[in-house]
């Protein structure tokens, strides 16, 4: 089902799920603070549940990242409050985690996954509270005019899959055979769907797709469809418990079959769970530098708890997925610089002033976090290039910086 087909339907939902959240609360839009006050951001966090790695992952770099910017005077002289709402990845505790944050003066909330991100996108726009999101499978997102509160604000999982391919032609040429494993749920199909436009335009050939159930269990025959596909590389959109299950069983039956995969599918969960040997060579994307690599925002962190005599957060060097959160907080660090320019450093910033602030952000690196963003009014991703890790000795070894592939064939054009 195409996005924009269902939106009126996702906006109704959303917004009568958001209404009762509220209580029929009619106090005003929560999207104003007090000039000179704390700016809040809010996070709809994720630590329970079924992305309680990423929940971690983006959650504690968000909350250390800030820690230090207000330990060091904030921004222009002004405090960032975080305030985090644990939603366990549903949506009836997202939209009432909204809700506390319109009512605590939120200027933008921090969201992890499609499933919230699709259910906030319309209540986001009704409250005039931009909401980012790291990691996102709806590629309509990125028409800033279309969704006008919705931020990406980074490659999307079709430009993953794009980038992806490109690296592999890049590096075996044109004479290959890719195929795909697609997680049932709109966001895997999208990724196989950026592989087959990507093989298509740079001249390799697409194997062809074999669908994991949203649910399944059990991944022998999608293994077994896998290794049938007789592919020279196969490319993966499958997460967590699901993605150990795939790893494992190619492990098995092809042990010499490259696999990549976006980025959930290349963390500490993939080690643990399919075994250090299992995940040698295995490759795949990501949308931030990670921390192994001690981009300066890395060691900004590192200082700072020297410093100030905490011990490192443990987190940092345990879960890949915290360069995830670093990437998000840098981008809305900048984007408070940017409303501070709006509206002067004691001035009040509002949601409305913040999606104007993200809107002017132009070639942002983040601290050696993320690959160059620039966002505008029309184009709310801001960029589509990726980094590419290969594991090697248990560790992520960078083999492609800012990758960006050929162009999806069905993203809104926001040129």
């Amino acid at each position: 089902m195409k996005r924009k087909t269902a939106k009126g339907v996702s906006l109704a939902l959303g917004l009568a799920l958001f209404a009762t959240a509220c209580g029929g609360d009619d106090g005003g839009d929560g999207s104003e603070g007090a000039s000179g006050e704390d700016i809040v951001i809010g996070v709809a966090g994720a630590r329970v549940g079924a992305i309680a790695n990423v929940g971690e992952g983006v959650g504690e770099a968000v909350t250390d990242w800030f820690e230090m910017v207000n330990a060091n005077g904030g921004i222009n002289g002004r405090k960032v409050k975080i305030e985090e709402i644990e939603t366990k990845y549903e949506v009836p505790p997202a939209l009432e985690a909204f809700a506390r944050f319109q009512q605590s003066n939120a200027v933008l909330v921090a969201v992890e996954g499609t499933a919230t991100s699709d259910a906030l996108t319309p209540v986001s726009e009704q409250s005039k509270i931009p909401i980012m999101f790291p990691g996102q499978g709806n590629l309509e997102t990125v028409d800033g005019e279309a969704f006008p509160y919705a931020f990406p604000a980074g490659p999307l999982y079709a430009h993953q899959a794009t980038a992806m391919v490109q690296q592999q032609v890049d590096e075996l040429g044109t004479d290959i055979s890719i195929g795909c494993v697609a997680w049932e749920p709109p966001p895997g199909r999208e990724y196989c769907a950026g592989v087959k436009d990507a093989t298509d335009d740079l001249g390799a050939e697409f194997a062809g797709e074999v669908v994991i159930p949203a649910a399944a269990a059990d991944l022998d025959a999608q293994v077994r469809d896998t290794v049938a596909l007789d592919a020279d590389v196969v490319l993966h959109a499958a997460i967590f418990g699901q993605a150990v299950l795939l790893l494992k069983g190619l492990c098995d039956q092809a042990p010499d079959l490259p696999v990549g995969a976006w980025h959930w599918a290349i963390t500490q969960n993939e080690i643990k769970g399919a075994g250090a040997e299992c995940m040698e060579g295995k490759f795949g994307t990501s949308m931030s530098t990670l921390p192994s690599d001690e981009p300066e925002a890395v060691q900004m962190l590192r200082d700072y708890w020297e410093e100030s005599g905490t011990d490192p957060n443990p987190v940092l060097e345990e879960n890949s997925l915290y360069g995830n959160g670093l990437y998000i907080a840098t981008v809305i660090e900048e984007g408070i610089r940017q409303a501070l320019e709006i509206v002067g450093d004691d001035g009040e910033v509002t949601g409305e002033v913040m999606k104007q602030a993200l809107e002017s952000i132009e070639d942002y690196e983040g601290y050696g976090v993320t690959c160059p963003i620039t966002m505008s009014e029309k184009d709310h991703s801001g960029n589509r290039a990726v980094n590419i890790y290969e594991i090697r000795d248990g560790g992520w070894d960078r083999i492609g910086e800012c990758v960006t592939g050929p162009a999806v064939t069905d993203e809104p054009d926001v040129s």
